[in-house]
């Protein structure tokens, strides 16, 4: 069964889904709605419900096997993240799916390591978000950038 997921943060990477989830496929750009990106407490990515605002990212196509995968990865069973379904919409056609999303659990505003922000801006570079948004990824590098 295939389940397109919704990368976001640092599974944006394609070296890193690769190592992950070893034969997944990487889809068009999407755009979930309705929601903001932020760095939670620990220091990794979230998006958090904001009725303004969008989240860009991109689409996988995932079996089983890969979405386990990721439910270890993302902490799903220390209730690091929780996973549910929404509606995003790709960007090249407006053509809305449901895929899989990982939200934080944690709320708080943090600071993510260099690392964790290289990955996550170089995984946007790659999969070609717009500058404005790469932007707005690179502004989270010491924190909350509204909080500054």
């Amino acid at each position: 069964m295939k389940t397109f997921y919704f990368a976001y943060g640092s599974n944006m990477n394609q070296e890193q889904m690769v190592n992950r989830c070893p034969g997944s496929e990487l889809g068009p750009l999407a755009r979930l709605t309705g929601w903001r990106y932020f760095i939670n407490g620990r220091g990794y990515a979230g998006v958090e419900e904001s009725p303004t605002d969008q989240v860009l990212g991109c689409l996988w196509s995932l079996n089983d096997e890969h979405v386990a995968s990721l439910d270890r990865y993302e902490g799903v069973e220390g209730n690091y993240y929780s996973k549910e379904t929404l509606e995003v919409e790709q960007l090249k056609d407006a053509t809305k799916v449901s895929a899989l999303v990982y939200l934080s659990v944690d709320r708080e505003y943090g600071i993510p390591s260099p690392r964790y922000q290289g990955v996550v801006v170089s995984g946007g570079r790659e999969i070609g978000l717009p500058s404005d948004y790469l932007a707005m990824l690179e502004s989270w590098e010491n924190g909350c950038p509204d909080h500054a």
